[in-house]
């Protein structure tokens, strides 16, 4: 158990480290996380990790409880600090998003609460992979890869392991990482932008 909860601890400081960074970037303008993705990731990861203690996922899910905090808190500050034009496809995809939220009240077997919540995160993706592609220093790869690796930290403390508890952290690790190459790659073929822009 005290290795469980170590990992459970180291998973939520690497937590802590992104997101301290992530928030430091965007207070000072360097880059602009999108509201849609950030405000959907939130509402699903709450219900991730109300799934991860109904099936008893233990210091595991600690990681999950501070991610939820983090996303509201990004949304909310993204969305008041930039003017923001939303536009109908990143409309549809929060809708479907929400649709996927709406399917979670509807069942109470946890493995379709998982799928639902996991389905939900991956569609909010949809507004940060357009944005990264197109403006790729706008985003932080680091933060992506941290984001990543602390799912991945946060497995071997789980204390039950079923679907309803690993799905949810192996596919949204896995599309951190997805993001974080994504941006990288696109970095390098990309020319930095003027500072005086």
């Amino acid at each position: 158990m005290a290795f469980k909860q170590a990992m459970g601890a180291l998973s939520v400081v690497i937590t802590l480290i992104a997101y301290a960074r992530y928030m430091r970037k965007a207070a000072c303008g360097e880059i602009q996380p999108h509201p849609i993705s950030w405000a959907l990731w939130g509402v699903v990861t709450l219900i991730a990790y109300l799934v991860q203690c109904k099936q008893n996922a233990g210091p595991g899910s600690w990681v999950v409880l501070f991610t939820w905090v983090s996303c509201f808190l990004i949304a909310i500050y993204s969305y008041y600090k930039y003017k923001w034009n939303f536009e109908r496809s990143e409309v549809v995809f929060l809708i479907a998003g929400l649709a996927a939220v709406f399917c979670y009240s509807l069942s109470k077997t946890p493995w379709v609460l998982a799928g639902c919540a996991t389905a939900a995160d991956v569609i909010g993706y949809y507004s940060t992979i357009k944005k990264g592609w197109i403006e790729p220093f706008k985003d932080d790869w680091l933060a992506f890869l941290l984001n990543g690796i602390k799912f991945f930290v946060a497995f071997p403390a789980l204390q039950s392991y079923s679907i309803g508890t690993y799905l949810y952290p192996v596919t949204i690790g896995a599309m951190n990482l997805g993001v974080f190459a994504m941006l990288v790659c696109r970095q390098n073929r990309v020319s930095i932008p003027s500072r005086n822009m």
